[in-house]
């Protein structure tokens, strides 16, 4: 088994596992791999850096030493942890929110969007699920629409 960290041309990041290096490139050009955020169909591997084992004389860099750095970079890893908790419950409340306020239309969101959009049918909050397609068919047409990150999973919901 093989992980690979991905990235689609849109910049959403995953990550895919695969039987063999050989297995990502026939899935990618299977139509296979989309990206689970967007459904695009350009997915590549993500650049990284190889681990590399240190020289037993070698130091590490301190955070004076990366004071040149943007702020961004030199606080990349602090409390990732944290941050990565207060997205995953912000997103629970976009979802929330999204859930109750929302019409749910399914599988038809690409044509009730389209159809509010010529005047066929009265503007609402609608949400659904519609393909890469579909969602740039209506960006062609003028009509707004927008994946949503998935849901986290409830912990309380794993076994």
């Amino acid at each position: 088994m093989v992980i690979y960290d991905l990235i689609c041309d849109s910049r959403h990041e995953f990550e895919g596992w695969f039987k063999n290096s050989e297995d990502l490139v026939t899935q990618r050009d299977s139509s296979l791999l989309s990206c689970p955020i967007c459904d695009s169909l350009a997915v590549t591997k993500k650049v990284a850096a190889p681990k590399v084992a240190r020289k037993s004389n070698s130091t590490n860099v301190s955070r004076s030493q990366l004071s040149n750095m943007p702020e961004a970079v030199a606080n990349l890893n602090a409390g990732s942890s944290e941050a990565y908790g207060q997205l995953q419950k912000m997103l629970t409340s976009v979802h929330k929110f999204i859930d109750s306020n929302f019409e749910d239309v399914g599988n038809r969101f690409a044509n009730e969007a389209l159809s509010m959009h010529r005047g066929e049918r009265e503007v609402s909050s609608i949400r659904g699920t519609a393909s890469a397609d579909q969602i740039k068919d209506l960006a062609d047409q003028g009509v707004a629409a927008m994946p949503l990150p998935a849901k986290p999973v409830d912990k309380k919901k794993l076994n």
